[in-house]
């Protein structure tokens, strides 16, 4: 079983994102659960690649600065509109049911 270190979560547009750093029998691991509307999508990232990765995303950064990319979504407004008329169908489930659709991912690490 997944023992939990820390977790944080943050909404981007119409996206929950979930970050739980766990750590189990094979070691330590970052667990990135992404909900958009009741449908949660997983990654796992074993600790040993997490600099890497914060690099990558440095790097990615870097060039929507470099570029003078606008990261703006043009369909936020629309996203908003959605949202509100959802009235609340964004949230995610309560913590105790966190674990239940990640359960099974607990082998892919």
């Amino acid at each position: 079983m997944d023992q939990t270190i820390a977790s944080e979560k943050i909404q981007i547009e119409r996206k929950m994102f979930f970050f739980d750093l766990k750590e189990n029998q094979r070691g330590i691991l970052l667990r990135i659960t992404e909900d958009v509307r009741g449908h949660r999508d997983t990654i796992i990232v074993p600790a040993t690649g997490l600099k890497d990765v914060h690099e990558i995303l440095g790097r990615m950064i870097s060039v929507i600065d470099e570029e003078g990319l606008d990261p703006t979504d043009p369909l936020a407004e629309e996203y908003e509109d959605e949202i509100i008329e959802e009235d609340g169908a964004e949230e995610y489930a309560d913590e105790e049911d966190e674990g239940e659709f990640l359960e099974d991912d607990e082998d892919d690490y």
